[in-house]
């Protein structure tokens, strides 16, 4: 009964929306294609994903959401402290202490896993748990999304923009994980929001709102891909205000004046290169599997070939049976991680972590703290990023759809650079630099550090958008010759 009350109240808000170029018709098809992806997404979550992938995790953050919008229930005051990062830790011991996703932060509103806890949590007290009145929540925030999308390029797509309305719902891997109860459908929200407010053609008035709620959503809930943003906005204005004809000079300037600040300061150079190599020491002792346990000023990590030499107790601890070398894990993003040897007098430690290896887990050449390695290591990470995975890779048959349409987004990007290459203007041109180097950034970053190819396939969608949009900016019609 909520499902169906749910789906006519959004189903009416989307009849309402104004678009031009496109009918309420138009709409509420790309509304229905947004559900179906979302039903979608449940199946094959639930029949064909298993244990050990790392992309899996939606029930998790809808039994903890459950578990938060239950303190309301027990102290609303403290609820709205919980909402609003302004817990105790006591308090995430006394009402949290048994959930996987409220993990410790170093920026409480910041830590994207507990913001999407926040939303799911207040969608709780109408859904009570049902999922997919979840799912119609979140399919319909990166519907709107979708259109800001559409009204931000339509102007710059000639011919029937409908063709164009419908490609963006259809595009598989943007449609499958903004359809989800996870981060993607809120960060793609924001990331609309922020390339209308750069390229449509809106009043400053539309552009403020539309600035300062993009980027609190994509702080919130992508904050890396926001970074990746702002990186390549100031190259976007150069071109535009500064190197009108010449837009191929922004780029080269600020990868100049990058090159230069990295040069000149050497702690920089060092704390981006730390940062990067801790990030990709974690998400390799995930994929992996193996389990970590939390000692008093650290995390402890056991591969799982020590599972031999471990005592797993009922009470979800651990104690070494034997001296025994652990892999020693600082909590955020400090030094050091190094190896320590743990006694059977020791412990026992409380379990945070434990998992199988993930099915598509690929090995990375480790940064270890290096900045030449660091850059050495952007040919492989751009790869493995853009173009993985492929027939021959570990993972299961979804990995054939995921190949087949990296083949399908580059056929068409070829297509559209080469029929378009005489028309496009110099501020199309600018758009494409500003949408090329955001793409290239964001895969370099995820392939430094995302040794499993289910959560690139899930990371990369705000890059394959992008370049599936540079296929489409001033593409004119074209007839085949016989």
């Amino acid at each position: 009964m909520i499902f169906t009350l749910v789906l006519i109240g959004l189903t009416w808000f989307v009849w309402k929306f104004k678009t031009d170029g496109l009918s309420r018709t138009n709409l509420l098809i790309g509304w229905g294609i947004k559900v179906l992806f979302g039903v979608l997404f449940m199946i094959v979550h639930t029949k064909i994903y298993g244990i050990g992938e790392i992309t899996v995790d939606w029930e998790e953050y809808m039994e903890d959401s459950m578990t938060l919008n239950g303190v309301a229930y027990q102290s609303f005051g403290d609820y709205l402290k919980f909402l609003f990062g302004m817990n105790s830790e006591a308090a995430i011991q006394q009402y949290l202490a048994n959930t996987n996703h409220w993990s410790a932060g170093d920026l409480d509103l910041m830590n994207d896993s507990r913001n999407v806890l926040r939303v799911n949590s207040l969608i709780v007290f109408l859904s009570k748990g049902n999922v997919y009145v979840h799912i119609l929540f979140f399919s319909f925030f990166s519907f709107i999304g979708l259109r800001e999308i559409f009204l931000a390029f339509k102007n710059r797509v000639f011919y029937d923009k409908r063709w164009f309305w419908f490609a963006l719902f259809l595009f598989p891997t943007l449609s499958f994980w903004t359809s989800s109860v996870l981060k993607e459908p809120l960060m793609l929200l924001g990331f609309a929001f922020l390339l209308n407010a750069l390229l449509g053609e809106l009043s400053w008035k539309s552009r403020i709102w539309r600035i300062v709620l993009g980027f609190v959503l994509m702080l919130g809930f992508k904050p890396y891909v926001l970074g990746c943003l702002l990186l390549c906005i100031p190259m976007f204005l150069l071109g535009k205000f500064v190197f009108k004809k010449r837009v191929f000079l922004a780029p080269l300037t600020i990868f100049g004046v990058i090159a230069i600040v990295f040069m000149l300061f050497g702690g920089l150079r060092t704390n981006v290169t730390h940062r990067l190599t801790r990030m990709q020491f974690d998400f390799i002792n995930v994929g992996r599997g193996g389990t970590h346990v939390s000692a008093d000023s650290c995390f402890y990590y056991f591969s799982k070939d020590q599972y031999p030499y471990l005592n797993f107790l009922e009470n979800r601890t651990v104690q070494v049976k034997r001296d025994l070398t652990a892999k020693k894990v600082t909590f955020g993003m400090n030094y050091p991680f190094q190896d320590v040897q743990l006694k059977p007098s020791e412990g026992p430690w409380k379990v945070v972590f434990m998992g199988n290896e993930c099915g598509s887990y690929i090995e990375l050449t480790p940064i270890g703290n290096d900045f030449s390695r660091l850059i050495k290591n952007v040919p492989e990470a751009l790869s493995n990023a853009t173009f993985r995975p492929t027939f021959w890779d570990p993972g299961g048959k979804l990995k054939i759809i995921s190949f087949l349409e990296t083949i399908g987004l580059f056929v068409l990007l070829t297509f559209g650079f080469w029929h378009n290459r005489k028309y496009r203007t110099a501020e199309e041109k600018n758009i494409l630099f500003f949408l090329l180097t955001f793409s290239v950034v964001l895969l370099v970053l995820i392939g430094w550090t995302t040794p499993v190819l289910g959560a690139i396939v899930r990371y990369r969608m705000p890059a394959y958008l992008t370049l599936f949009l540079m296929a489409f900016i001033g593409s004119r019609p074209f007839k085949f010759k016989l």
